[in-house]
C-alpha cells in the first residue's frame, strides 16, 4: 500500500483547499452553457367548448347530377367530320357540338327537293288541263269520258306533289339529323366520339348537363325514410371541398324502397352559381333524424388540412392539433362536433397560420 510522508501532506492540503472552489466554479460554467433558452409562448384567443342540444343526424351519400343531363346521339349514321367542343365546354341551346359527313345525304336531299318542284309544276299545269276540260265540257267540245280523265289526272298530281315533299322532308331530316345541337344550356360533360369514327343512330356522342344548377340524389335507408319528406333540410358536403358545406330542401320522394339495398332515392335541388360543385360527385350528406347533446365550438376555429377537419387546443399551454368530424352548423357561427372535442376543452379561436402542434401558446 502507497503511503504518504505526513509532512508532504501537510504541505499539499493548502493549495487543494484553494484550487476546489476554482473548480467547481469552472463545472458550473459548462452547466450554465449547455442550458437552451425556451421558446417563446404564442400569443392565441380561445373559447371553452360548450355543450348544446343539437340536431341529430345521420350521414348518407348522396351523389350530384345536372338538373337537366342528356346523353346525345346523332339520330342518323355517318362518319364524324367534326367535334365542336370538349369536355368543360359550355354551350348554349342550339350550338352545333358535332358534324357527320352528309355529303350522301345532302345529295339525296337536293335531288329530292328538285323532284318536289318538279312534282308542283306537273300540278300547275294539270289544273290548268283541268279548268279548260271543264270549259270543253260545258261547250260540248269534249265528252264526259274525257273530261273524268283530265279530273284525274289532276288528283294524281296533287299526290305525287304530296309523295314528293314527304320524300324531300325526310332527306332533308336526314341531312339535318347529321349535326347535333345543344339541347339546353349547359356544359360539355362527357366527350365520346373523335373525329374519323363511324357512329350509328344510337351511338352516344356527348354528354351535356346543367351547371349552375343541380340535383343530389340521396340514398336513404328504409329506416329513416320518415325524416326524409319533401320539405326536410339537408347539409352536405364533398371531398374537394373540405369543410365547406351546402344546404338543400328535399323535393321528391321515391315511391319504392328497392329491394336490393333496402333504401328510397330522394332529390333536393342544389343552386350552384360559382360552379364549383360538379355532375357526378359524391356527397356526405347529414338528414336530421331527432336531436341530441353535442360539444359545439367557434366556426372560425376549425379549418382543413390533407382533406380532413382539424382545430388547435390549448392543451395546459401547448397548442394540440386534432383531427374532428363536424356536426350541423349552428346559429351565431357556432359548430357541432361529433368528435375530437370535449365539453370544457380550450379551443384556439384565432391563431397564426403557421401554428404547429406542440408550440407554446398563452
Amino acid at each position: 500500500m502507497l503511503r504518504l510522508d505526513p509532512r508532504l501532506l501537510r504541505q499539499l492540503l493548502p493549495g487543494l483547499f484553494l484550487l476546489g472552489p476554482a473548480l467547481l466554479s469552472g463545472c458550473g460554467s459548462e452547466a450554465k452553457a449547455d442550458v437552451q433558452p425556451a421558446a417563446a409562448a404564442i400569443d392565441v384567443d380561445v373559447a371553452q367548448a360548450e355543450e348544446r342540444v343539437v340536431p341529430k343526424t345521420i350521414r348518407l351519400t348522396g351523389t350530384l347530377r345536372g338538373d337537366q343531363e342528356s346523353k346525345l346521339s346523332p339520330n342518323a349514321s355517318g362518319r364524324v367530320v367534326e367535334v365542336k367542343v370538349d369536355v368543360g365546354s359550355p354551350v348554349k341551346k342550339g350550338d352545333i357540338l358535332m358534324k357527320l359527313d352528309t355529303r350522301a345525304a345532302s345529295l339525296v336531299a337536293s335531288e329530292a327537293g328538285s323532284q318536289a318542284e318538279l312534282a308542283r309544276t306537273r300540278r300547275e299545269n294539270a289544273k290548268r288541263e283541268c279548268e279548260r276540260a271543264k270549259l270543253l265540257l260545258e261547250g260540248g267540245a269534249i265528252s264526259k269520258a274525257e273530261h273524268d280523265k283530265t279530273m284525274d289526272q289532276c288528283k294524281t298530281s296533287e299526290i305525287d306533289v304530296r309523295s314528293a315533299e314527304a320524300r324531300a322532308s325526310q332527306a332533308a331530316q336526314t341531312l339535318s339529323d347529321g349535326t347535333v345541337k345543344a339541347p339546353f344550356d349547359g356544359i360539355v360533360a362527357e366527350r365520346l366520339v373523335e373525329p374519323g369514327e363511324y357512329v350509328r343512330s344510337d351511338t352516344p356522342i356527348l354528354r351535356v348537363a346543367t351547371l349552375k344548377k343541380l340535383r343530389l340524389e340521396i340514398e336513404v335507408p328504409e329506416a329513416f325514410v320518415s325524416f326524409a319528406a319533401n320539405g326536410a333540410k339537408v347539409d352536405f358536403g364533398v371531398s374537394a371541398y373540405p369543410g365547406r358545406s351546402w344546404n338543400a330542401t328535399i323535393d321528391r320522394r321515391g315511391v319504392a324502397v328497392r329491394s336490393a339495398s333496402r333504401d328510397v332515392i330522394v332529390e333536393a335541388p342544389v343552386d350552384n352559381p360559382d360552379g364549383v360543385l360538379l355532375s357526378g360527385m359524391f356527397a356526405s350528406v347529414d338528414l336530421t333524424v331527432g336531436e341530441e347533446p353535442m360539444p359545439v365550438v367557434p366556426a372560425a376555429s376549425v379549418f382543413a388540412r390533407d382533406g380532413k377537419t382539424h382545430l388547435f387546443i390549448d392543451a395546459a399551454g401547448r397548442a394540440e392539433e386534432r383531427a374532428v368530424q363536424l356536426g350541423p352548423r349552428l346559429g351565431g357561427d357556432w359548430v357541432a362536433v361529433k368528435r375530437g372535442v370535449a365539453r370544457g376543452d380550450s379551443v384556439i379561436t384565432k391563431r397564426p397560420d403557421d401554428l404547429k402542434n406542440g408550440a407554446p401558446v398563452n
